[in-house]
């Protein structure tokens, strides 16, 4: 009997650890960043079996990579703003490295107002 009344504690000590866990990670907002640089796309390489071309924002000496965020639509014009100067809008992703190296931004709107030739 006691040893099934332990064995209860116990999991309900790890089932309350995993919830607090879990509430924690689902009350974090992404930081919302607006940033002002210039487009540089970067084509696909077959050889690294890359299938779309990476698009980057230089805001100085820093490159950020933009990644597309649930609404494709306002990803797809900045294929074709290459070296133009831009502001993008969107939840910033920090470098994580090895596997991410770069920050990186999931684009919610770009200012075209912005945009210079």
């Amino acid at each position: 009997m006691k040893n099934k009344l332990f064995g209860g504690f116990i999991a309900l000590a790890l089932l309350a650890g995993a919830a607090g866990a879990w509430a924690q990670t689902q009350g974090k907002k992404p930081e919302l960043v607006e940033k002002t640089g210039v487009i540089q796309i970067q084509k696909a390489d077959a050889a690294k079996n890359e299938k779309y071309d990476t698009i980057m924002l230089k805001v100085g000496e820093e490159s950020i990579k933009l990644l597309p965020s649930k609404d494709k639509k306002v990803f797809k014009p900045l294929e074709k703003l290459d070296g133009k100067t831009i502001t993008v809008k969107g939840e910033y992703l920090p470098p994580n490295p090895p596997k991410y190296p770069l920050a990186a931004i999931k684009v919610l709107s770009i200012n075209k107002g912005a945009a210079k030739k």
